[in-house]
C-alpha cells in the first residue's frame, strides 16, 4: 500500500513538473512553436515521460489551459465564504484577476492563445476559450440577477448586458495590455468595476 501511494505521489509530482514546463513554453513560444521534446527537456524527463501522462501535445495544452485557470481562482480565492452582495463579490474577483494577471504575465497570454480566431492555437484551445467565456458570461448574469432580485442592486439593471459588457471589457483590456505593457490594465478594470458598484447601488429615496 505504501508502495502505491509513493507512487501515486510522484506520478502527481512529475506531472505537475510537466504543467508547469508546458505553461511557460506555450506562453513563451505559442502552440506551434513549442515541442513535446522542449517539454520534456524543460521538465527534466523524457517525451515518452510527458506522453506516459499526457497522449498528445493537444491534451497537453488542455490540461495547461484548466491548470492555468485554476491556479487563477485560487490566487483570487473565488470560493471564499464572503458576506454582502454576491455581485460586489464578484466585482471584487475580476479587480483580484486583473491584479493576477498583472503579476503573470505568461499565464495571461497563455489564456489569450485562442482568442480572436489566433492560428497559433488548435481547436482544442478554441473550443476551450469559446466554453469559458460562455461559463463566465452565464455566472456572472446569475450572480447579477439573483442580487437585483435580493435588492443589492437597482431593479433596472440587465444582468446579461452587464455580463457582456464585463467579460468584454476584461477579455479587451487584458489583450490590450499583452500588446502593450505600459497599459495600466489593472487601474482601466478597477475604474469600470468602482463605476458599476457606485451606479447600480439600489436607490436610497
Amino acid at each position: 500500500m505504501a508502495r502505491t501511494r509513493d507512487a501515486e505521489q510522484t506520478g502527481a509530482a512529475r506531472r505537475s513538473q510537466i504543467l508547469a514546463a508546458a505553461m511557460t513554453l506555450f506562453a513563451e513560444n505559442g502552440y506551434r512553436g513549442t515541442s513535446l521534446a522542449a517539454v520534456a527537456a524543460a521538465a527534466g524527463i523524457t517525451r515518452s515521460g510527458v506522453l506516459h501522462h499526457f497522449p498528445s501535445k493537444e491534451a497537453l495544452l488542455s490540461a495547461v489551459l484548466a491548470e492555468r485557470d485554476q491556479q487563477a481562482f485560487d490566487a483570487v480565492e473565488v470560493d471564499r465564504a464572503f458576506e454582502g452582495p454576491a455581485a460586489v463579490r464578484a466585482l471584487d474577483i475580476l479587480d483580484g484577476l486583473a491584479m493576477r494577471n498583472e503579476g503573470n504575465r505568461e499565464l495571461a497570454r497563455l489564456s489569450h492563445l485562442a482568442l480572436f480566431g489566433s492560428a497559433d492555437a488548435p481547436e482544442v484551445a478554441h473550443e476551450w476559450s469559446d466554453e469559458r467565456i460562455r461559463t463566465y458570461r452565464s455566472n456572472l448574469a446569475r450572480v447579477i440577477e439573483q442580487s437585483v432580485e435580493a435588492g443589492d442592486l437597482r431593479a433596472d439593471v440587465d444582468a446579461e448586458a452587464t455580463a457582456l459588457l464585463l467579460v468584454g471589457a476584461f477579455t479587451g483590456l487584458t489583450e490590450l495590455w499583452l500588446r502593450d505593457e505600459s497599459l495600466d490594465m489593472v487601474a482601466a478594470v478597477r475604474m469600470l468595476t468602482t463605476l458599476l458598484r457606485r451606479d447600480f447601488a439600489p436607490n436610497q429615496d
